[in-house]
């Protein structure tokens, strides 16, 4: 599978791609020359890439690939044409089967050169301070020799440059630059083919109807089209008097609007919609004849969002537009209108493949439109939520009784590691910040209790019309606060002050002085039902267009706590990619070696495990982060302790950090490992730099 352009970053600057032997210092190589430091690093499994920029405005960008063997085959994903090679020797690596090894990694590479095209390749020798000093000359050139034979056994004409910088150590950058200027310079000696503008191509193919007669569209439709009642009815039961584009739009709309409100992701809503859609064609095949397409279902879904989202940032509006709000929401975007929107984004080839009408395919000519909040409205919803320390319970206890409606342990089990969490955070916490209030076991198990009886309240069967429709373990916090009203003075109904702050209450649970808690509560009203739901529309939104954050650092806590435990109930031989707690037990006892030969060849045989199993970037991803955190810091005997160290692996959103959905759930990324959208990732071991 070939990656798109635009998601390798291609530019109007040089690329290119550092190759040679695992250990050989290639990420070594290009951390010091992108930082000027020394930094300790993990075998790379898939790529470290960093661009570098110069005084002049000029830039390279250097892609790093795992060098082990069984990660070599993937390298190919990552060359382009107007690619160069920088192939790196390990001097110090003398073990005649290492340097077969890794001549044949040179001639796969020359090899790549013709296949693809590529015009150049430098070799540079690194580690030449760890040679001794009277033998360091005859030694390189030995080495040079070997490589000089393999060039010019290759037949084809590529410009295969060896450079000569004596004493050439990544480590200590010795010689480093010297020798990435030259490199640089070779590349601006090469007169390079003009290349046709791309925003004159993505021009001609974006022609269709001038903006004013998609505008005339829209009017008309808007003129032809009946009430949102009336259409979602004739929608449902495929009386629809028309299915044009703007119906189409609109219907997508319509269920993207209700997904949302449940808590589904825009992935999700295209199946939904597309679920739809095969009963309209069932129904009455001669008037519904659009085949089913998973990726152009996903596109237009995904340009209607864009559409909302730029409508409701452009009103200065904190909730997710309405249903009624469609016709304004396309005359705000007449673009949507334009049926042939998809030429300036997939070629033929791609959208009219089978594989894309069956699964999402990330478009290969230029990038999806991003989505921007808008400055105004992100700080009116920052207004909206209570202070952190108003809401830190709540909203703690919110999650634990989120996790006994989805855990396979026992709701004890649960509430239990959840209170040891607390405890324990909160006494570390208050060492440092006295500002933080004590532990208290009444007031956590308070919130735990009077919580799960709202979230009971919701999931109870009940005969009257209004009732919350979603699941109750995708309700997001603020949503949840807006069907109760929750303001974190509910404990003044059951308890009084001066018991509710009292030592014994801090000890263990005490019954509350005014009332007993109560099991069960009244159904939210209908517009606070409606509230919720908008307040998860704009959860939802948010969550697939901006980056998503960690939570609070007693959450990841509480959720390392539970994966422990559940661990415990999966049999040790068990290996289950969809149990988070399996996924991390597993890549534990694969990659804890200790030994770096081994460990960077373990590593790569369980990213190509896994990614046979899950896909190349969800596989390596997690084989990444944990190689990271067994390289850092203080070393783990067990695997419960290894993830008390690091709490944060426990958080299986933790992807979404790093990958919006679009890339991380694509056919791409499932194909190869794709670079994340969102944050940068490397292989750098934090704090062993």
């Amino acid at each position: 599978m070939r990656i798109a352009r635009w998601l390798l970053r291609q530019g109007p600057e040089d690329v290119g791609i550092v190759i040679g032997n695992d250990a050989a210092g290639k990420t070594t190589f290009l951390y010091r020359l992108k930082l000027g430091q020394v930094v300790t690093t993990i075998p790379t499994i898939g790529f470290n890439v960093e661009t570098l920029e110069y005084p002049d405005g000029g830039k390279i960008t250097l892609w790093d690939v795992g060098g082990c063997d069984k990660i070599r085959p993937l390298v190919q994903h990552y060359i382009a044409k107007d690619r160069f090679f920088i192939f790196i020797q390990d001097c110090n690596d003398r073990d005649p089967g290492r340097v077969d090894f890794s001549m044949e990694y040179l001639r796969m590479g020359l090899e790549w050169m013709s296949e693809f095209g590529c015009q150049h390749m430098f070799i540079l020798f690194n580690k030449q301070d760890l040679l001794p000093p009277t033998e360091r000359d005859a030694m390189v050139q030995e080495l040079r020799l070997r490589v000089e034979s393999e060039i010019t056994q290759h037949p084809e004409k590529h410009s295969v440059k060896i450079l000569d910088y004596p004493g050439l150590c990544a480590t200590s950058g010795q010689q480093l630059r010297s020798a990435m200027d030259e490199i640089r310079h070779t590349l601006q000696q090469i007169k390079k083919p003009t290349q046709p503008d791309p925003k004159a191509r993505i021009a001609e193919l974006e022609k269709g109807p001038s903006e004013e007669e998609l505008v005339q569209r829209v009017e008309k439709a808007i003129v032809e089209s009946v009430d949102t009642y009336g259409f979602w009815g004739s929608f449902m039961d495929g009386s629809l008097a028309s299915w044009d584009h703007y119906a189409h739009l609109r219907a997508g709309f319509f269920v993207m609007h209700d997904c949302f409100a449940k808590g589904s992701g825009l992935l999700e809503c295209a199946d939904e919609f597309m679920a739809h859609l095969d009963r309209l064609r069932q129904g009455n095949p001669e008037r519904f004849r659009n085949t089913a397409h998973k990726t152009m279902t996903i596109f237009w879904l995904h340009q209607i969002q864009v559409a909302s989202v730029t409508y409701q940032a452009s009103k200065g509006n904190i909730k997710f537009p309405a249903r009624e709000e469609y016709a304004d929401i396309v005359l705000s975007a007449p673009w949507i209108m334009n049926s042939g929107l998809w030429r300036s984004y997939y070629s033929k080839d791609l959208l009219f493949k089978l594989e894309a009408r069956e699964n999402w395919h990330l478009p290969d000519l230029r990038p999806l439109p991003t989505i921007t909040q808008g400055k105004k409205q992100a700080e009116r919803s920052h207004s909206k939520r209570p202070s952190r320390d108003l809401d830190r319970l709540p909203r703690f206890a919110f999650r634990v009784v989120q996790k006994t409606l989805t855990s396979k342990l026992r709701r004890g089990g649960v509430v239990k590691p959840a209170l040891e969490a607390l405890q324990s955070y909160t006494i570390r916490s208050r060492a440092s910040d006295p500002s933080i209030p004590p532990y208290s076991e009444t007031q956590a198990y308070f919130w735990i209790q009077v919580i799960h009886a709202y979230l009971r309240t919701l999931e109870a069967k009940s005969t009257q019309p209004v009732r919350y429709e979603g699941s109750v373990a995708v309700l997001t916090f603020e949503a949840f606060t807006s069907l109760f009203d929750l303001t974190g003075d509910e404990w003044q109904k059951d308890y009084s002050k001066s018991l509710w702050e009292s030592i014994p209450a801090r000890m263990s649970f005490v019954n509350p002085d005014k009332k007993a808690l109560p099991n069960v509560f009244g159904m939210p009203s209908q517009a606070k039902v409606e509230l919720a739901r908008s307040q998860m529309r704009n959860a939802i939104s948010h969550r697939f267009t901006a980056p998503s954050g960690l939570p609070p650092r007693e959450e990841l806590e509480f959720a390392a706590a539970i994966l422990i435990d559940e661990a415990k109930l999966i049999p040790e031989d068990e290996v289950n990619v969809e149990s988070h707690a399996s996924l991390l037990r597993f890549l534990y006892r694969r990659l804890a070696t200790g030994e770096e030969k081994r460990s960077a060849s373990s590593a790569a045989a369980t990213a190509l495990d896994l990614s046979a199993r899950m896909g190349s970037t969800q596989g390596m991803f997690w084989v990444q982060q944990v190689q990271i955190c067994l390289a850092g810091g203080k070393k783990a005997t067990t695997f419960e302790g290894f993830v008390v160290m690091n709490p944060h692996l426990a958080y299986e959103d933790l992807p979404l950090v790093y990958y919006s959905p679009q890339v991380w759930q694509s056919a791409e990324g499932k194909g190869v490992m794709m670079p994340p959208d969102r944050c940068h990732l490397s292989s750098i071991v934090p704090g062993r730099g």
